[in-house]
């Protein structure tokens, strides 16, 4: 195996979530509903307590959970400037995502259950676009 194969991989994984994350994604379940729309890099979540939230997001898909960095450029003054260090498990409609309080230096593991107050914990469906006529 060639150092270009290595060096290769990780980036392909990481392309190819960023890929499956784009679009808008609704909770059907969790403490705060909400819409997260992702384009590109960036990401905006949108609380239905009117809370919005706007950044840029990483993505470390190597590992079980997978991870995203979270960078908050834009939402309430407490939260601005800090990083949200989620979890993720992505399926092509699906979308398990948990993050505990933004500037954090807690690292989660494994996925805490829904219920769980001490963190943001969510199960999201993708939004079909509308066929238009």
């Amino acid at each position: 195996m060639t150092t270009s194969t290595l060096t290769e991989a990780a980036p392909n994984a990481v392309l190819r979530d960023q890929s499956m994350f784009q679009g808008t994604w609704t909770t059907i379940s969790g403490k705060r509903p909400a819409e997260l729309l992702f384009a590109g890099r960036h990401f905006t979540v949108r609380f239905l307590d009117g809370e919005l939230y706007m950044g840029t997001f990483a993505l470390s898909p190597d590992g079980h959970p997978r991870v995203m960095e979270m960078s908050i450029d834009e939402g309430p003054d407490h939260h601005q400037g800090k990083v949200a260090r989620c979890l993720y498990d992505l399926a092509p409609d699906a979308l398990r995502w948990c993050a505990p309080e933004p500037g954090s230096a807690d690292r989660l593991t494994v996925f805490p259950p829904v219920q769980d107050k001490r963190y943001l914990s969510m199960l999201f469906r993708r939004e079909q676009s509308q066929p238009r006529g």
